[in-house]
């Protein structure tokens, strides 16, 4: 009885992360960006709740975490604060990095979310560095760099993935396959379609997941995090999920249909699929699913308008934070 209420707290926790996560980012496509309350785009990975949270959760707090341009899920999975993220997306001075980030380049290092970074597969080689820094501390933590299957193709990747071997480190390489890079699919960009043998030439165990399934994705990736504290080395895991939205806010998606994406929606939502499944195995009850819906929602909101209100960053401030300051003499 005790584990049966343990799992369902665990599962009633994935539920509100992943909900925060999709409230979040429906915020951003449904009022900022009709109200044009942002510059340039915003990448949502309304779809990859399941990853995010599942992942994320199974590692330690201390555990680094380093994302993509498509980061928000990862962010607010690591615990950072909705409202300043509004914030750092609508340029204001109390964003995270000041207004100066934006969408792509949230970072907490207090939560040990060492940000987003737009170039493909560069994160890789910045997860292997953390990750050869934390073996040499002996603390047992491990590091977790996020990433999609298009990175899969770039030299970063790839060089980062034989060092990490190499040298034996304690990184997580967790590729997001959502079947499209940008607007290529995936049977046009790989000549390998069973992608967790992409690794497999340097000795690094792969292995593939159904991205749709917290449970499942909590499950392999505590795992595998177990196995790296106990011998340090690194570990790849693939999990098949699918964005609901275009690549970024303004995609226009010729590269797919509307009814492709509606029937994933219907089948694969990992929202409604956590939900069934709670509901099926009375974790929950359908009163228990709304009521925190609407909490989570009024909570978005609430984060929101608390941002929208809040101050530009005065010109001057342009010229802070982009050189380290130290005496001189």
């Amino acid at each position: 009885m005790a584990r049966k209420q343990k799992d369902a707290e665990l599962l009633l926790h994935f539920y509100e992360d992943m909900l925060r996560i999709r409230f979040f980012e429906e915020k951003i496509r449904d009022v900022l960006l009709p109200n044009k309350l942002f510059r340039g785009s915003s990448h949502l990975g309304i779809g990859q709740e399941a990853v995010a949270v599942g992942a994320i959760h199974a590692l330690r707090e201390d555990d680094p975490v380093i994302s993509t341009h498509r980061g928000h899920g990862h962010a607010i999975a690591k615990g950072m604060d909705p409202y300043v993220m509004f914030a750092e997306i609508m340029g204001r001075r109390t964003g995270c990095c000041k207004g100066k980030g934006g969408s792509m380049h949230l970072a907490d290092a207090s939560k040990h979310f060492m940000g987003e970074n737009p170039v493909v597969g560069s994160n890789a080689g910045m997860a292997a560095g953390m990750a050869f820094a934390v073996r040499l501390e002996g603390s047992g933590r491990v590091v977790a760099s996020f990433f999609g299957e298009g990175a899969l193709n770039t030299g970063a990747f790839l060089e980062a993935a034989n060092m990490a071997a190499l040298w034996n480190l304690p990184v997580l390489l967790l590729c997001e396959n959502n079947r499209y890079a940008i607007s290529v699919p995936l049977e046009k960009s790989s000549s390998l379609m069973d992608l967790e043998n992409r690794t497999c030439s340097y000795g690094i165990p792969g292995q593939r997941i159904n991205g749709m399934h917290v449970m499942q994705v909590y499950e392999a990736v505590s795992k595998a995090a177990a196995e790296m504290r106990q011998e340090p080395s690194p570990r790849f895991l693939v999990f098949d999920t699918y964005r609901f939205e275009g690549h970024h806010t303004a995609d226009k998606e010729s590269y797919r249909t509307e009814d492709e994406t509606i029937a994933q929606f219907r089948e694969r939502d990992p929202i409604h699929i956590l939900e069934v499944e709670m509901i099926d195995d009375h974790t929950v009850d359908l009163d228990t699913t709304i009521d925190m819906r609407e909490r989570v929602r009024a909570e978005i909101d609430e984060a929101y308008a608390r941002a929208v209100q809040d101050p530009w960053p005065d010109p001057e401030e342009a010229l802070t934070g982009v050189y380290a300051e130290q005496e001189v003499g």
